[in-house]
């Protein structure tokens, strides 16, 4: 059935300006995902009304392009300047930077293009011959479900963060009680809006994220002297080497099914595949102890996971007609701006546009590979323009971009609030990355959470009844459980072997 699909399709390519929509789409949707504030959800729905005189399946071949262009372009900034274009690329940040500032720049973007490349590669074969699988997994999630999701992201912030256990839990729940503010979800009571008119939709995060890595970064490298000295970029590895592209192959693949499978899950999405991918190789990868200092594995893992994730979006966006994440939410309106209907008739209906869909993400993913690469020198040599036009410069991205998301001048006053506290939490070492993952996972613990026991009439059973929710509350246990156990496993062996070593001394 697959392989009729692409058939179906491949006769839309024979119009060269599906290439050059596909082309243009994943150019500009790089450079619009890699500047701070111009998210990728943004990006496709500034688009979306120049496809209006296209046709459905060129439009799409742009909108696409557009979608896994912006979703790579965040992991430039974030390697670059330490600011994440996208949430999905904060976890690039943790070793992306450090990579950045030891000179490898190049290595850490040509390691992104390529592990971003395969992690989209693998998406599309599993959107195109998996989908009404995983889709038909996903239709059965309810409430219970999407608690159990949160919270796998939620511990895997104790994971992650650098240093203290204890600063990253303190971090998550300060950004759950920010994902609290506005009106409550449920009975839409306003909770801590302080009678600010501009607080009944909540805060959003995207001002406090561009806050504390974007203003709190600029802030840090105008205070320390050593971050003014410009750091050489070595430029002659950015195709990255077949032993380190093997090496990285099992990493790759765990990531990008995590990605896959995230993705189809509603309103999970890239932020939330990338930090399980992350915290994933921080467990079982093969450089885990050396994560958060600079190694190309943990680059190569969320970027893997979050660009699998665009595939795995898509999945019940077409067969079930519901959004995997905001993205393809703005991707679904431009569907029926054409005139057609996501869902299971469209696959019986209109089978060459499915194909289409299939065939221009492919493209898209090859084109962005090339651009990748081919433009890593000139994203390297960023980093050697002078401080005094480059945080300026960062700045004006910041507060346009800020500005731009809901034109309003309160997300510009958060975004310098957000980023003032971002700094002072640098100062005393203190990781703002569960702040901000406890604010794109709060609403979704909580609404589900409520519901849940709304449904159950308040017995908490309801979690533990249900297989799929059960599997999910136990590896939350052994997320945040399973290094102490490890301890307690290997410790008597330790015992047991010094014992015998002392047998033999006597």
């Amino acid at each position: 059935m697959s392989f009729d699909l692409y058939l179906a399709g491949l006769q839309y390519f024979a119009n060269p300006m599906m290439f050059v929509t596909s082309f243009f789409g994943v150019l500009v949707g790089i450079i619009f995902g890699s500047l701070p504030g111009l998210t990728s959800t943004m990006t496709i729905a500034v688009f979306i009304p120049f496809t209006f005189g296209l046709s459905p399946v060129v439009s799409f071949a742009f909108l696409l392009g557009l979608y896994t262009g912006a979703v790579y372009g965040g992991s430039i900034s974030a390697i670059l300047i330490n600011i994440p274009g996208t949430p999905s690329s904060i976890a690039t940040s943790f070793d992306g930077y450090p990579l950045c500032q030891q000179g490898r720049a190049g290595e850490a973007i040509g390691i992104s293009t390529v592990s971003s490349g395969l992690g989209g590669f693998f998406s599309v074969i599993v959107l195109s011959i998996a989908a009404p699988l995983i889709a038909s997994i996903a239709l059965k999630f309810s409430a219970e479900e999407y608690v159990g999701i949160a919270l796998i992201g939620l511990s895997v912030i104790a994971i992650i963060s650098p240093g203290s256990t204890v600063k990253g839990l303190i971090g998550g729940v300060l950004g759950l009680i920010l994902g609290t503010v506005g009106l409550d979800p449920i009975s839409s009571y306003p909770r801590m809006v302080f009678g600010k008119a501009e607080l009944l939709d909540g805060i959003d995060s995207i001002p406090v994220m561009i806050g504390v890595y974007g203003i709190a970064e600029m802030f840090n490298q105008i205070a320390k002297d050593e971050h003014r000295t410009v750091i050489a970029q070595k430029l002659e590895k950015i195709l990255p080497s077949m032993k380190d592209v093997r090496r990285l192959i099992p990493s790759i693949f765990r990531s990008s099914l995590i990605g896959t499978m995230i993705g189809a899950i509603p309103a999970a999405g890239g932020s939330i595949a990338s930090l399980v991918a992350y915290g994933q190789e921080k467990k079982f990868g093969r450089n885990r102890d050396k994560l958060g200092t600079g190694v190309i594995d943990g680059v190569a893992a969320p970027e893997a996971a979050n660009n699998a994730s665009t595939g795995g979006a898509l999945i019940p966006m077409m067969t079930l007609g519901v959004p995997g994440d905001p993205m393809t939410a703005v991707l679904m309106g431009g569907l029926i701006i054409q005139g057609l209907r996501p869902g299971p008739i469209l696959f019986q209906q209109q089978m060459p546009f499915v194909s289409s869909i299939f065939i221009s993400l492919l493209l898209s993913v090859v084109f962005m590979v090339i651009i990748g690469l081919s433009g890593a020198r000139i994203f390297s040599r960023l980093i050697t323009v002078k401080k005094s036009i480059l945080i300026p410069a960062v700045f004006i991205f910041c507060l346009v971009g800020s500005y731009a998301i809901n034109n309003s001048l309160f997300d510009v006053f958060v975004l310098i609030i957000a980023g003032t506290i971002g700094f002072l939490l640098k100062q005393i070492h203190f990781s703002v990355a569960p702040i901000i993952l406890g604010m794109i996972l709060g609403p979704l613990f909580e609404t589900n959470l409520r519901r849940s026991l709304m449904l159950s009439e308040g017995s908490w059973s309801t979690f533990v009844t249900r297989p799929i929710s059960l599997l999910f509350l136990i590896t939350v246990v052994l997320i945040l459980a399973g290094p102490s156990l490890l301890k307690l496993v290997k410790k008597p062996k330790v015992q047991c072997e010094d014992e015998e070593t002392d047998d033999v001394r006597i």
